[in-house]
């Protein structure tokens, strides 16, 4: 029973997040001209006042290398917003956005969560052309926790989204920063310096395939990712979609970032519309 309360509990949650942003801006609704346009939140849009930065999704799952039970599933979650604090001009704004990724071993006895990572970052976007964002921010990464559990970096992040075509969109992101060296020596060996991506959508943008590659250890070993979502609405870009994920390689979670895990799970998600930003 304590189970089923918190899971819906986190339900409501991420429904009163959707009641929050899911407006659609002006700005990014397609002209009425029978074709369809790019994306506007991935060239055109303006950020709202308030609303979605990175996908918010809950989603549950299990490992693939081990056999599955309460110590090998839990449930995964990311909330994620953006404020805009100044719109410098129509193609540029400054961005206060938080991001927080927690892992919920909902499973167990007592539903404890193992990790809740928090990413407070200060973002400055601008859009040069149309269909292309770049992406200069100030971020900060930790998991909350004291002493030899502490894991935290600060960093500058350095993206770009590109509409390359209706159908596709291309996004890279390079990072660079101060971490914790003593309770995570080898930050930058599994974590790496950057990624990139590749997203192929329907044109209603109702199916949607993402491909996510984080080189680490000097393009040694790769962190890869994979996930196909379905929109349940025709509507708007901003309604929630089924999903199913595949997360292979080290750094999912900053506690046990040196550590090997592969994970297939199913969930739902909110996202930025066109933005696409990881």
């Amino acid at each position: 029973m304590r189970r089923m309360v918190n899971i819906l509990l986190a339900c409501d949650l991420c429904v009163c997040v959707y009641g929050s942003v899911h407006a659609q801006p002006a700005d990014s609704i397609a002209a009425p001209t029978g074709r369809r346009t790019m994306p506007a939140d991935a060239g055109d849009g303006a950020f709202p006042l308030f609303g979605i930065f990175r996908n918010n999704y809950l989603s549950t799952g299990f490992s693939t290398a081990a056999p599955v039970s309460q110590y090998t599933a839990d449930v995964k979650f990311q909330l994620s917003v953006a404020l805009r604090i100044w719109r410098m001009t129509d193609t540029s704004e400054m961005l206060f956005t938080y991001t927080q990724r927690s892992f919920w071993d909902i499973y167990r006895e007592s539903c404890p969560f193992r990790e809740n990572d928090s990413n407070p970052g200060l973002w400055f976007s601008w859009r040069p052309v149309q269909g292309i964002r770049l992406m200069f921010g100030l971020e900060h990464e930790s998991n909350g926790f004291y002493g030899d559990r502490s894991r935290s970096w600060n960093y500058v992040s350095v993206g770009c989204v590109w509409a390359a075509h209706e159908r596709w969109r291309v996004g890279v992101r390079a990072w660079y920063g101060y971490y914790d060296r003593k309770n995570c020596p080898s930050w930058f060996r599994y974590r790496g310096y950057g990624m990139f991506w590749v997203t192929y959508h329907t044109l209603n943008e109702r199916l949607s395939a993402t491909v996510l590659v984080n080189p680490s250890n000097w393009f040694r070993n790769y962190n890869l990712q994979g996930e196909v979502s379905w929109r349940l609405s025709r509507r708007s870009s901003y309604s929630p979609a089924l999903f199913i994920r595949c997360d292979a390689g080290y750094a999912e979670t900053m506690l046990s970032y040196n550590r090997y895990s592969s994970m297939v799970r199913i969930g739902i998600s909110l996202t930025n519309g066109g933005f696409g930003f990881y």
